[in-house]
């Protein structure tokens, strides 16, 4: 099951990041809080696809209308990969595995 395991400015995903799994994800982060930083934890991320990338891009859109610094840790490198293929690698602050 994936989740989101909040600890103070800190998020872990852990689980898939998959199209069956982000209703969930969403879900689950709309009930945390985005202080003034915030970095999101993917080591324990096991697979990805495109739907990762789309749930990254809402966490950042949240991020920025709550006036958030949000920092992405220990990208995948299947996720890297992914966003390299779709040219949004830059535009997601990351730090790789």
């Amino acid at each position: 099951m994936t989740q989101i395991i909040s600890e103070g400015q800190r998020w872990q995903v852990q689980g898939d990041m998959t199209m069956p799994q982000v209703n969930n994800l969403l879900a689950q982060s709309q009930a945390l809080p985005m202080a003034d930083r915030l970095e999101v934890d993917l080591s324990a991320v096991s697979d990805v696809d495109t739907a990762t990338i789309s749930v990254l891009f809402e966490w950042l859109r949240r991020a920025q209308d709550q006036k958030c610094e949000l920092k992405f840790v220990h990208f995948p490198k299947n996720l890297t990969s992914l966003a390299t293929l779709y040219g949004v690698l830059d535009l997601i602050p990351h730090a790789a595995a």
